[in-house]
């Protein structure tokens, strides 16, 4: 039995697209690991889950190369298993339903390397439903039947159609777009009604998903039409004539825009529903992450206690400033005399998570509207305790500095480029409408792994003048900067493209 204590592989999973079909037990594997070996097919969104220390291999396919052969997979697996790192195998779908799952486990079985299968939702059906298709239907498909529709290179699919055109129910063929000739004409030849439901899913589950319905005689021209690629499903029976649509069904103002998500993992994830709440199909990448900066107990709470003002910047330091009060043993009734003030709406509402209210938010979330409000109400007395990132620009301290008001600057957290992630964001970048950068450091964060910055090419939205500012820095010159500086104005910015 696999002994979680002692872990070693875990060949996990992920289901067919959709970050919210994970498993719990795959989200936990994903989350501790200290290895990810993962596949083409793995939504980026899912390796926001990963651990800063965890190292992220690449083992998928594209556009006809490997980047790792199965043997050379295998051995990586193992390699890292017997150093004693905890590594995990991330395939899309299911591991043992046509993804070589089997072959992963046998050999680590040979080397009597311990691992654990965690199954995943598969594609042929979750596709299916997603595009609104069911796998069965009462009356109509009591059966179905699942072929892998691709072979590896330089072998032909060898599939028996004269007893597969003979099936009742729905027949789903994974990985079979580029055969999609061959499984029409097998099927046809073989005697299979012409005027028989069909249809190709691309992308299934995921935020470009497209679907597109005919029947067995004209699916292939559909599909040359609509210039469908891998990966995609193709089904063919009477189901493909049902519409059941849930997913991307409404027509909201963001409906059919793929926009990806650049910011810390925390802020992505807060983003992410504001767009999907309005049709538009997002894709979360953490560029950068934050890491809490020690600080003297000491300092901590001498310059605590000699604030009047205490300024927040992003909703990262009221996280750190809070958890400083508990480790500490601060009363927090001891902030009671003290003026909370905050630049934007992020800081703002991370205040209230810990019962506090906002004494003082600027009408604009910047810097400069925010030194402009607040300094009359500032005298010789007061004393401004900012907490805030290691690299925050210097308009603040030099406001207060020549206004004459005393301040103590503590960095609690720094910023880093999560350099794991430059992969994934140059082999996605190009199929997003939009690219939304919420931070200065996100913009350096892109602007440092993209390779090809015309792909960023009016794509670019950015929430506000610093930001902005940081990518004409890099050269990003045409982009949209939100007229309000938090989530509501890069939404209110796209919806008025």
């Amino acid at each position: 039995m696999f002994d979680k204590e002692k872990k070693c592989v875990s060949l996990v999973g992920v289901g067919p697209g959709d970050e919210k079909l994970l498993t719990v037990r795959a989200c936990e594997c994903i989350e501790t690991a200290d290895v990810i070996v993962y596949d083409n097919l793995v939504n980026p969104t899912i390796l926001n889950r990963v651990k800063m220390s965890a190292k992220l291999i690449y083992a998928g396919k594209i556009s006809g190369n490997h980047y790792l052969t199965q043997d050379k997979i295998n051995e990586t697996i193992a390699e890292h298993a017997l150093t004693g790192e905890y590594v995990v195998r991330l395939k899309g779908g299911d591991p043992y339903i046509f993804g070589r799952g089997g072959e992963e486990a046998e050999y680590l079985l040979e080397r009597n390397i311990d691992f654990e299968i965690v199954h995943g939702v598969s594609s042929f059906y979750a596709g299916l439903g997603y595009a609104g298709i069911p796998v069965t239907f009462r009356g109509e498909a009591a059966e179905f039947h699942v072929f892998t529709g691709h072979k590896k290179q330089g072998e032909e699919l060898d599939l028996n159609f004269k007893n597969i055109a003979r099936l009742e129910g729905s027949l789903v063929f994974l990985m079979g777009i580029s055969n999609l000739s061959l499984i029409v004409q097998g099927l046809l030849s073989n005697g299979m009604n012409s005027d028989i439901g069909a249809a190709v899913i691309e992308n299934g589950t995921r935020y470009n998903q497209r679907v597109f319905r005919g029947k067995l005689s004209n699916i292939e021209e559909i599909s040359k039409r609509e210039n469908i690629i891998s990966p995609a499903l193709i089904v063919v029976g009477d189901v493909c004539k049902k519409n059941l649509t849930f997913f991307q069904k409404h027509t909201l103002p963001l409906s059919g825009k793929n926009i990806l998500l650049t910011a810390t993992k925390g802020l992505v994830e807060k983003m992410s529903p504001e767009f999907k709440n309005l049709g538009a199909n997002t894709c979360e990448m953490s560029v950068i992450a934050t890491k809490e900066i020690e600080i003297d107990k000491n300092t901590f709470v001498s310059q605590l206690e000699l604030a009047t003002h205490i300024l927040f910047t992003s909703s990262n330091g009221v996280d750190i400033f809070f958890e400083k009060i508990k480790s500490y043993d601060i009363d927090i009734r001891s902030l009671c005399n003290k003026k909370i003030c905050v630049i934007g709406s992020g800081s703002s509402e991370a205040l209230k998570k810990y019962g506090i209210n906002a004494d003082f938010v600027p009408s604009k979330f910047d810097s400069k509207s925010f030194l402009a409000e607040i300094l009359p109400k500032l005298d010789k007395n007061s004393r401004v305790l900012m907490l805030r990132a290691k690299l925050g620009n210097d308009n603040l301290p030099r406001g207060l500095r020549e206004a004459g008001i005393e301040f103590s600057d503590i960095p609690v957290y720094d910023t880093i480029i999560d350099y794991r992630r430059s992969f994934e964001l140059n082999k996605e970048i190009k199929k997003f409408d939009y690219v939304v950068v919420a931070s200065a450091s996100a913009a350096k964060a892109l602007c440092e792994m993209i390779e090809d910055k015309t792909a960023l090419l009016k794509r670019v939205v950015s929430i506000g003048p610093v930001t902005t500012k940081a990518l004409r820095e890099f050269g990003i010159e045409e982009l949209i900067t939100a007229k309000q500086y938090d989530v509501k104005g890069i939404v209110d910015a796209i919806k008025g493209l």
